[in-house]
This record gives structure tokens, sequence and C-alpha cells, in this order.
């Protein structure tokens, strides 16, 4: 997939899936400006942030001619983002996977605070919801997604589910 035309991509996937790698590789290749969404969803502690106001910081990206904007956020934001896409990557990791990384990640923060979520936000002190997190996307919000692509086409959906396939987007 030539990627030099696309102008705004939404990368969904679990947490701890790869999203924000995947979103800066490309951001910086591409030269797009990334926006994460658990640094718009999420407020210090771990505190959700309420719709109204996610949505209007949410519909100010969306504005913009350009972006790369990685994560899931609230189901309504998500799906107008993803209608308003060139290009979806959905990082359809197995759980396990997912899981993995979540632990990794909350070793690492300990030597480097995680630049992708908000600062007052520290997985270690979350971590058993985290796992939840993950399996709960996974069960339930993984088949609402895919049914959602499904009617995208292959066109402007893409779902990788291997290191092979990730690796494919990484070096196109």
């Amino acid at each position: 997939m030539n990627y030099s035309k696309i102008k705004k991509i939404s990368i969904i996937g679990n947490s701890a899936a790869g999203k924000s790698t995947l979103s800066n590789e490309l951001g910086e290749r591409l030269k797009l400006n990334i926006f994460s969404i658990d640094k718009a969803f999420w407020l210090p502690g771990w505190t959700l942030r309420d719709e109204v106001s996610f949505k209007k910081i949410h519909d100010q990206w969306l504005s913009l001619d350009s972006w790369i904007i990685e994560g899931v956020g609230y189901w309504e934001s998500m799906v107008d983002r993803i209608t308003k896409s060139d290009r979806v990557i959905f990082l359809d990791v197995p759980a396990s996977v997912c899981k993995a990384q979540a632990e990794k990640r909350i070793k690492e923060e300990k030597i480097f605070p995680n630049p992708n979520i908000i600062r007052g936000c520290v997985y270690s002190k979350v971590r058993d919801r985290q796992m939840k997190v993950i399996d709960n996307f996974h069960n339930d919000l993984r088949p609402r997604i895919l049914e959602l692509l499904s009617n995208l086409g292959t066109n402007r959906a893409e779902i990788i589910s291997s290191i092979k396939e990730l690796n494919i987007v990484r070096e196109t």
C-alpha cells in the first residue's frame, strides 16, 4: 500500500497493541501530525474526560487537513473518525500479546515516563484494570470494530494481525 497520498489515518486496536509505535513511525515518515486519543480521553489520575469535552478536542483534530489519530475513545467519535479517514489500520493483536506488551510498558515506565499518555496516568497503578480492559476489548469491542470495518472495504481498511503484516506496513 502506498501511503504517500494518504492524509488522514486512523490507527485503532487494543491497549498495548502497538498503535502509538506505528503512529509515530508513520507520522515521521509521512510528515503527518499525530494525535493520541488517550491524551484527550484521560485526565490525570485516570479520570475519564466527559464525552462533550472529548468530542470538542476530537472534532478539532478531525477538522485539520491531515492527521494520524491513534486510539479508540468513545464509540461514536471513533465511528466519526473512521468515516473521515482515508485509511484505517486495525491492529488486531491477540490479547495475550497485548498483556505481555502492557507488562513490558509497566516496567519501562519506572525508568522512562510514557509519552503517549497524559501526565499523572501511570499504568503500574492500574495494572489489574489494564488487564481487564485488554480482555474486554478483545471479547466485546473487537467484534464490533471488525463489523464496522467490513463495511468500509479493503481499499480503506487494513486489518493487521501478525508481525509480518505490520512489518509490511512499516516498510511501505
